[in-house]
């Protein structure tokens, strides 16, 4: 699936920038990852992102294939874990006119679209068995072929994969293909948390508040020494994607002017500190804390089958993920609290 894309020439345009306002950083870490993008890029290997949510996966992704060769063709992302096995085969090739209910036109997949680009492909570890097995093929064969169509396509496309946890553990327990895991991990990039990148937290922080303040027409704000040394303290378990958020919230929700302080912070960013908004700080505390409880003893109940639990709490399966991620229940500790459940029945 390697070979040289259609109409591109050399690697990434002369003079072309890495600086999505979002990767921002001066952090030893931080420098160390994106030092390597340029050869990374150049190299037209697989690439597996490693990293928790939000600390800019997708945005490296970006970043690899505008510097690549393949820079003037599409990049397509697509989240792992979010198409039903159902609607798989038509999602990665396409489908005919005709060829299920519902096909009233011809439509390109994701292969197509990316052909001669890049493919992301998002939570990589919540594919299905099925979308496994899929992947698998065409990266061995580079070749598609649309549902209710007879005809082969040739694609050339990268894949650029991520993960927030590991897939050692899958791997050695037959969760995720062995096969597709070494196909996928010919280059192996970990992106730091935010909580290692040290002063860059302010950095960001400054640079959303910025953002915040110039889209409702203000001044960027200072930011406060009290909040500054409990922002460089904090674990920041959302991230970069959690610090956004957060400044966000002290502009437009908490009304921060001049200058953010503590008393602008939101409830729970970065190191959960107290409520900001007068009268709310037991009660969202407390609607998270049942929350938790409620997905904990719907996991014990179902024996750690997120399928069954999701369906249980009347969310999509995705949406479960996104509770299980926000709260930290990871696949590892699913697992434990399937374990640790007692068993019901004889």
């Amino acid at each position: 699936m390697e070979r040289h894309p259609r109409g591109h020439e050399g690697g990434a345009a002369p003079g072309r920038e890495l600086t999505p306002p979002e990767m921002l950083g001066e952090s030893p870490a931080w420098a160390e990852a994106c030092a390597a993008l340029p050869r990374i890029a150049a190299s037209g290997l697989p690439v597996l992102l490693l990293g928790e949510t939000g600390t800019g996966k997708e945005l490296v992704a970006r970043a690899l294939h505008a510097l690549s060769s393949r820079h003037r063709a599409e990049f397509v992302a697509h989240n792992c874990g979010a198409t039903p096995d159902s609607l798989i085969e038509s999602e990665l090739f396409g489908h005919s006119r005709g060829a299920f209910t519902g096909a009233v036109a011809d439509r390109a997949g994701l292969f197509e679209a990316a052909d001669g680009g890049t493919l992301f492909l998002d939570e990589i570890g919540d594919a299905s068995a099925l979308l496994q097995m899929k992947l698998l093929r065409v990266l061995q064969e580079g070749e598609s072929r649309r549902v209710g169509d007879t005809r082969l396509r040739r694609v050339d496309v990268r894949v650029i994969s991520a993960t927030h946890r590991s897939l050692e553990p899958g791997v050695a327990g037959g969760g995720f293909r062995a096969d597709l895991y070494f196909r996928l991990n010919a280059v192996r990039l970990r992106l730091p948390p935010l909580r290692e990148r040290g002063q860059d937290v302010l950095l960001l922080a400054r640079h959303f508040l910025a953002g915040a303040a110039a889209r409702a027409g203000r001044e960027p704000p200072a930011l406060e020494p009290r909040l500054a040394e409990r922002l460089l303290a904090s674990p920041w378990p959302g991230n970069v994607r959690e610090l956004a958020n957060a400044c966000a919230f002290a502009v437009h929700v908490a009304g921060a002017e001049a200058e953010v302080g503590v008393e602008h912070w939101p409830e729970g960013a970065g190191a959960g500190g107290e409520a900001r908004v007068p009268g709310r700080a037991g009660l969202h505390a407390e609607t998270r804390a049942l929350e938790e409880r409620r997905l904990r003893e719907t996991l014990e109940r179902t024996r750690g089958n997120k399928s069954q639990a999701a369906r249980a709490l009347g969310l999509s399966r995705q949406g479960l993920l996104k509770k299980l991620r926000r709260y930290g229940l990871t696949a590892d500790e699913c697992v434990a609290i399937a374990l640790d459940a007692p068993r019901r029945g004889p």
